[in-house]
This record gives C-alpha cells, sequence and structure tokens, in this order.
C-alpha cells in the first residue's frame, strides 16, 4: 500500500471498494460531499457516501479514511449505519457538479465539468483545488479539455448560485 495521494479525482472514486482496517469489504463509494464556502476558499471536503451490502447509503467521515488508493478506499473501522441525508448546506459532487455547465471566470466562456479533484491539507482536512472541465460539446477526443483552479462567486446558467472555474494562467 502506498501513502494517500496529493490530488484524488472525484470521479474516479465512483464504485471503489471501502475496505476496514482488516481487509473486509464494507461498500462501495457513491459520492462524495462537500460544504461550500463564502469568498475565495475552496469548498472542504466533509466525507464520503458509501453504499453498504443492504444498498443503504452511509456517511463516512473524511477524517476516518486512512487511505486512498486507485482501486480501494481504507477507513478505520468505524462507521455509522444511519442512512445518509444530505444537509441544506452540503453538495454532492458526482451527483450535483459532474456534468454541470459553469462559466469560466476571466473568459465568460461556458465550460463542463467532467471532473473535481480533491487535495488533503496539513490538518487532515481535503479541499477542492482543481476542477477539470471540458470546452467542446460531449466527451473524449471531441471536447478539449481543461483544468482550472476552484473560484467563486459567479452565477451558472440556471437560477441556483454556483461556483465557476478560474482559468489557469496563460
Amino acid at each position: 500500500m502506498s501513502a494517500t495521494p496529493t490530488r484524488v479525482f472525484i470521479a474516479r472514486l465512483a464504485g471503489i471498494a471501502v475496505f476496514d482496517p482488516v481487509g473486509d469489504q464494507v461498500g462501495r463509494v457513491r459520492d462524495v460531499v462537500v460544504a461550500l464556502r463564502l469568498g475565495d476558499r475552496p469548498p472542504r471536503v466533509l466525507g464520503l457516501v458509501v453504499e453498504v451490502a443492504s444498498r443503504r447509503p452511509v456517511f463516512l467521515p473524511i477524517t476516518r479514511v486512512m487511505m486512498i488508493e486507485p482501486d480501494a478506499v481504507i477507513f478505520d473501522g468505524r462507521l455509522n449505519m444511519r442512512r445518509f441525508q444530505q444537509r441544506e448546506s452540503e453538495t454532492l459532487v458526482i451527483a450535483e457538479m459532474l456534468d454541470r455547465t459553469v462559466t469560466l471566470a476571466e473568459t465568460g466562456e461556458q465550460v463542463q465539468v467532467v471532473d473535481v479533484g480533491m487535495e488533503p491539507t496539513r490538518t487532515r482536512d481535503w479541499l477542492v483545488g482543481k476542477v477539470a472541465v471540458s470546452r467542446g460539446r460531449g466527451r473524449g477526443c471531441a471536447a478539449a479539455a481543461a483544468r482550472c483552479s476552484w473560484w467563486t462567486g459567479t452565477r451558472s446558467p440556471g437560477s441556483r448560485p454556483s461556483s465557476t472555474a478560474r482559468a489557469p494562467p496563460g
């Protein structure tokens, strides 16, 4: 096993197995819960939504995650089996942010969010640091992709205020 990576792209976490310290599979990752914050501060990752064997979604706080590998998430073994219920201040990255159309802050260009990267901090928190966007229509080779830093303060098309991405310099 290796150390926790410096950046994890959330779309790649979907469906990955979640294991306790003994190596028993507890469930699979279904989503990542973040809290959007005011100003220029990037969203804070609160935890993972894990679907356990009974097909029940439960919340796994990110502070209990010991390791994230390309094919597994390992946590400390303590898991509240109460059904996950999203709070008003929480955003589900996979369900609510991916495939959403946003505006690049510097250019005003409409782009589509294809992935979101989260990064650990020294305090064991995880923050959303990068947003991968598609500039063209569709996915794959037909669409030009770019990685942007997180940026807040403008609206996406529609009525609900949301965050946009800031284009990288140059």
